[in-house]
């Protein structure tokens, strides 16, 4: 990290985004969660900003993922705090400059990431046996390997009061092939903590169930696709198809329109021209069981019998 690329940064690595490129929403939804756990760690330090309307200016970065957190007077957005930004840079106001305040913060939120992965997603300390380093202002804390850490206890302190859900939404982008990384300069060297697929749990994600193994790998998001199968149904309500297929039956939505356009082609044997989703409902995880998302249907049999349309 250079003197130049703010106080520390957050960003997306590994070969599913080798060109910088994550969906819409995961980014969307990351970069708001960069925000919101900032902004709890500064009203942590600064009871003005607790009740100051401001925003925090990042910088995102050509080629990659990657938000930098500026520092300086210009986060602020309000004119009307534009004297109290001032002051902060000036280190005037509650004794900290503003720069400080995004470095700590920026920091804090590093060290949670760490904290959780040592714990294995525990900051229930009540039990712990935990050490202390008085003249650092520092905690040591143990994991279930007796391997210690030491945490700035203040940084505990702040930990006990943060909601989950900013953390988790940061988080949820993570996958295979995807991780996260949080850094901050120290001392003239980046330190840095990286978060990847099995450490989602610890950050307050339920673990995703293994019953059903990934299906139809080689249907991957995004590619366009000919198969042959049968409709097994039609439903007008959730305007779906099933397509049994290869023993399974794969859920279809239609490009456009309603599912009647296909009622042709129900319980029938047929060619169907589809896009391959696997995008969940929040569009930032990869599902086990691919959608089809059809253009078109061609029969390959006549039909002879009625449909549920019909009925």
């Amino acid at each position: 990290m250079d003197s130049d690329e703010g106080v520390g940064y957050v960003k997306f690595v590994g070969e599913s985004v080798h060109d910088g490129s994550i969906g819409a929403d995961a980014a969307g939804r990351a970069l708001l969660a960069v925000d919101e756990l900032l902004k709890f760690f500064n009203r942590q330090q600064s009871r003005d900003l607790a009740s100051t309307d401001y925003e925090i200016n990042v910088r995102t970065k050509q080629g990659s993922w990657e938000v930098v957190v500026i520092g300086g007077i210009g986060i602020f957005a309000a004119s009307y705090v534009k004297k109290a930004a001032e002051k902060m840079a000036e280190r005037d106001f509650a004794d900290v400059g503003l720069k400080d305040v995004l470095r700590k913060s920026v920091d804090a939120l590093k060290w949670l990431a760490r904290v959780l992965k040592h714990t294995k997603g525990s900051l229930d300390f009540s039990s712990t046996d935990i050490s202390w380093r008085a003249s650092e202002g520092k905690v040591g804390i143990p994991n279930q390997e007796g391997e210690v850490i030491y945490v700035p206890f203040e940084y505990l302190k702040w930990y006990l009061s943060l909601p989950p859900q900013p953390l988790r939404k940061l988080t949820q982008p993570i996958e295979n092939g995807r991780k996260l990384v949080i850094a901050n300069k120290i001392d003239g060297a980046t330190d840095e903590v990286e978060i990847s697929t099995p450490d989602k749990i610890h950050m307050g994600h339920q673990l995703e169930s293994q019953d059903e193994d990934f299906l139809f790998p080689e249907l991957e998001h995004g590619q366009q696709v000919q198969l042959e199968g049968k409709l097994t149904r039609g439903n007008e309500n959730t305007n779906s198809l099933g397509l049994e297929y290869a023993g399974h039956v794969l859920n279809c939505v239609p490009e456009a329109g309603s599912i009647v356009q296909f009622k042709p082609a129900l319980f029938l044997r047929c060619r169907v021209f589809a896009t391959v989703s696997r995008l969940g409902k929040q569009h930032v995880e990869v599902e086990r069981r691919p959608t089809l998302i059809i253009s078109h249907v061609i029969p390959l049999e006549a039909d002879d019998q009625l449909t549920l349309f019909d009925q």
